[in-house]
């Protein structure tokens, strides 16, 4: 149904009174339901109520695979007010064949079957809308789902990709304000603030969006940043595989809650690894923006999380039917740029030796093919990252290792975003017991594992936040451990990273400086795997 304004309270309200159950928001302006086929909708200020019909249940992604003979698998989405069985039940009286993952979305079911059975699932009134499925579900990989951005009248359903854009009128600029309420302990503070930072001008690469931080989080068109655990006051408390939620902009909800982006504080929160800040920052900047779920699984808006360095041609698409496009134009001398391979680059890594005892190793490799440079970078599960040296034959100095399997993925990406992984797993091996005559550490008692970190101090530069016009950085400092440390390493907000001379007494080789802000992280780790961190934040006039 829709109405000639947004849905306010008291009109909600009279749609329960008549038994009649709001099940989401469409825009604009609309409210999809679930009521009886005599309720009466007079008095109701409606404009307009009617059925979905089957052939608007259907993504258009689907328009392809549905013309091919073969069988297909694909994501069903539910209304919020189907029961799992009878949703299951559902699928079955269609013939298709439901596969089961534990990290499905409430409301969702994968299913298998020929195009002719898909079709009649979308002639049930409980399907909401059927769209493609993802590799990593097909493959049974897991996965976390975002629940999607919220509204004051609830959630909006798979097949809205566009929900408004700030101040309902679509295709101009707009200047936004940032505040960050409260971060994550898991994390230094200002990494987390940069990787989110970093989603934000990802956006503002292609639309006419400014993001201005500021210290009012109740501000109109203002994103107030929050990591909290359970209820924290919005209403929508937090529950386990929910990493994150975001509501839309105004007018769609109102200030000061408008665009605002909390995070689930009890996640383990990783930069470039796992949970990664960026990326699920990336996806829920796009709902503080007014965008909904896309339907493209490559897509940073696809309803289930993946790490992403960039965003998708798809997202680009969506974010400028709502903001003014970006204008740079080209330059005079430049040719026109050749348009993107269909492959992406080719990567060969050459594989190293595992198990090891060692406390770090190095990888080499070479890369072919792609548009531009290709730019090879790599991340750990045990949450070091950083850039290969040399193009097309690459090297990774230094990859930190923790006892147990250390899995590194390398990835090159090419000037136009297109690219291709790989992961090596190397098992580091537990280090040799000392000798019985060898009294226990003193903090831990005989048997004990260890379990405390080591000690971290930065002498120079003698202050946490510096201000220089250098291009580079020498950091350096102290540590110890009641055992022994085992390696100091570092890493900065612009992609460097490696392992400082020394442990006891450490320094780090020039660390590269561009112009503006950069965070540079120090950790010290022992032999079991404990760690603590310091970090500076230099800037470059």
């Amino acid at each position: 149904m829709q109405f000639a304004g947004n849905p306010n309270n008291d009109q909600v309200a009279a749609l329960s009174q008549r038994g009649i159950k709001v099940l989401s928001y469409v825009p604009e302006a609309g409210l999809s339901i679930s009521a009886w086929d005599d309720t009466q909708f007079d008095g109701l200020g409606i404009q307009w109520v009617g059925q979905i019909q089957a052939s608007e249940k259907i993504s258009p992604a689907l328009t392809g695979a549905l013309a091919a003979a073969g069988p297909l698998s694909v994501l069903v989405e539910f209304y919020p007010d189907v029961d799992p069985s009878d949703a299951a039940a559902t699928a079955g009286a269609a013939g298709l064949v439901i596969a089961s993952n534990p990290d499905l979305l409430a409301g969702h079911l994968l299913v298998s079957g020929t195009p002719d059975q898909i079709r009649a699932l979308a002639d049930w009134d409980e399907v909401s809308y059927i769209f493609p499925a993802s590799s990593d579900l097909l493959a049974g990989n897991p996965v976390h789902g975002c629940v999607a951005a919220l509204t004051s009248v609830g959630p909006v359903g798979q097949s809205v990709p566009l929900v408004g854009a700030w101040n309902g009128t679509l295709l101009q600029s707009v200047d936004l304000k940032y505040a960050f309420v409260q971060l994550t302990d898991a994390l230094p503070a200002d990494s987390v603030e940069s990787e989110i930072v970093h989603a934000f001008n990802e956006w503002n690469k292609y639309v006419q969006v400014s993001f201005t931080p500021t210290s009012d989080a109740t501000g109109d068109q203002t994103i107030a940043v929050l990591f909290a655990s359970g209820a924290h006051g919005d209403g929508y408390p937090f529950v386990p595989a929910v990493l994150a939620h975001t509501f839309y902009p105004y007018p769609v909800n109102p200030e000061p809650i408008a665009g605002d982006m909390h995070f689930d504080d009890v996640e383990n929160w990783k930069i470039g690894a796992d949970v990664d800040v960026f990326s699920i920052a990336l996806h829920e900047a796009g709902h503080a923006l007014g965008l909904g779920h896309s339907d493209n699984p490559n897509a940073v808006m696809y309803p289930y999380y993946h790490m992403h360095t960039a965003l998708s041609q798809d997202d680009i698409s969506a974010v400028q039917q709502l903001y003014a496009a970006q204008t740079s134009p080209p330059s005079a001398t430049q040719p026109p740029a050749s348009p993107a391979p269909a492959v992406p680059p080719v990567l060969v890594v050459q594989s190293p030796a595992s198990p090891t005892s060692a406390s770090s190793i190095s990888i080499s490799g070479a890369t072919s093919g792609g548009v531009g440079t290709v730019q090879v970078r790599w991340v750990s599960n045990q949450g070091f990252s950083g850039v290969a040296q040399g193009s097309p034959n690459w090297t990774i100095a230094v990859v930190p290792l923790n006892v147990g399997a250390n899995v590194i993925t390398i990835t090159a990406r090419d000037s136009s975003g297109n690219q291709a992984a790989q992961s090596v797993t190397v098992t580091e091996q537990q280090a040799t017991a000392p000798p019985p005559s060898t009294p226990p550490p003193p903090s831990n008692p005989p048997g004990a594992p260890d379990t405390t970190p080591p000690s971290l101090s930065i002498v120079s530069p003698a202050n946490n936040t510096v201000s220089t016009s250098a291009s580079s950085i020498v950091v350096s400092g102290t540590a110890s451990d009641n055992v022994g440390v085992k390696q100091v390493t570092w890493s900065s907000s612009t992609g460097g990273s490696g392992t400082a001379t020394g442990t006891t007494s450490w320094t780090t080789p020039p660390i590269p400086l561009y112009e503006g802000t950069t965070t540079i992280v120090i950790n010290a780790y022992d032999a079991a795997g404990n760690s603590s961190w310091r970090s500076i934040v230099v800037t470059r006039g």
